[in-house]
């Protein structure tokens, strides 16, 4: 399988912001070392995902989830993000994602970054997290 075949799959792989969420709080739960690690990381969230009942195809959801939070790492250094839909968590000395965040990344296309990361288009994440955001009355 090619890159862009690859991609196409992550693409069409549907996977639920619940879910994505889910898998952030169990990868926030693992040691730095496994969370570090992409290989572990992913074998972590295959086993969450397998325990969810997807069987045979948790494996390929599991890297769709990690290519997606990959992708959103990509864009938290963005103002609108920073500022609107991460919250702090004092506990952890992280954030918390937001859940309009979660649902425009679980349905955002992935892309190829310059250096082949994956990537969300800033442009078009922007506008429907505005839109997901004005229509619920919180603009």
């Amino acid at each position: 399988m090619d890159f862009a075949e690859f991609k196409s799959r992550i693409n069409a792989t549907p996977v639920s912001p619940e879910l994505l969420g889910e898998v952030m709080v169990m990868i926030a739960k693992l040691s730095p070392a496994e969370r570090d690690a992409f290989e572990t990381r992913t074998a972590r969230v295959a086993d969450f995902v397998e325990k969810k009942g997807f069987g045979e195809a948790a494996i390929f959801v599991a890297i769709a989830i990690t290519v997606r939070l990959m992708a959103l790492d990509s864009v938290l250094d963005d103002r609108l993000i920073k500022e609107w839909l991460l919250l702090p968590a004092a506990e952890c000395g992280g954030s918390y994602v937001r859940g309009d965040l979660l649902r425009v990344v679980a349905e955002e296309p992935v892309l190829e970054g310059p250096d082949g990361q994956p990537i969300f288009a800033i442009a078009s994440l922007r506008e429907r997290l505005t839109a997901s955001i004005s229509a619920e009355g919180r603009a």
